[in-house]
């Protein structure tokens, strides 16, 4: 893909190594820095907050860098792809990044639905600790009850390529990358209005009245 330069050119030099299986990235629409089943898209909704846990799993747990545990899991830069679907749509009106000292490096890309986007840290070479991090903001227009999830790799070559941070920790696929769905697997997305474990049993107890 034809971003994949310019990303792995500000991270480093050509490292491959063993998946990290950590971290853990996820969307917060009530605005209390965390993800649950109340995180639902209504045509009120107008925000997308997206975080990302470089050194903790979902459950809390410390994460670590498991090819070389010397490594830090601190982040020089984030790349985020968006996906919506569900009973709805959802129209993705642009980006605000929330990082500081982070600049685009990859413009904001909307098509259908999905949206991209990718920033660094600036100046270029510099890191931030690992930690717990609001990368930016979805602005969005919502219209029925959709769901936003996160992509692991782009739909189209027009979009950054992955949603990860670039790290000093070796990436397995991606060079000093740790990508969703590669690297670490814990994300959270948006919710259903009606959750669909409630659905299905419902369903079952109309069946055996």
């Amino acid at each position: 893909m034809k971003h994949s330069l310019l990303l792995l050119g500000v991270v480093a030099s050509l490292a491959l190594g063993a998946p990290a299986h950590g971290q853990y990235i996820f969307m917060d629409v009530n605005n209390n820095g965390a993800c649950s089943s109340t995180d639902v898209l209504t045509s009120s909704i107008t925000a997308v907050d997206v975080w990302m846990y470089t050194d903790h799993n979902k459950n809390g747990t410390v994460a670590t860098c498991t090819p070389d545990p010397s490594k830090n899991l601190d982040m020089l830069t984030y790349s985020v792809i968006l996906h919506a679907s569900g009973n709805g749509t959802v129209t993705f009106t642009g980006w605000t990044n929330a990082m500081a000292n982070f600049t685009n490096i990859v413009p904001f890309r909307a098509a259908g639905a999905d949206m991209g986007i990718a920033y660094a840290d600036q100046p270029p070479g510099s890191f931030v600790n690992p930690g717990l991090y609001k990368l930016g903001t979805a602005n969005v227009t919502v219209t029925g009850n959709p769901v936003l999830s996160f992509l692991d790799l782009a739909p189209d070559p027009s979009f950054t390529d992955f949603t990860g941070f670039g790290s000093h920790c070796p990436g397995s696929s991606f060079a000093f990358s740790e990508v969703l769905n590669f690297d670490f697997f814990d994300n959270c997305g948006t919710s259903p209005t009606t959750p669909t474990e409630s659905t299905t049993w419902g369903r079952i107890k109309q069946l055996y009245k």
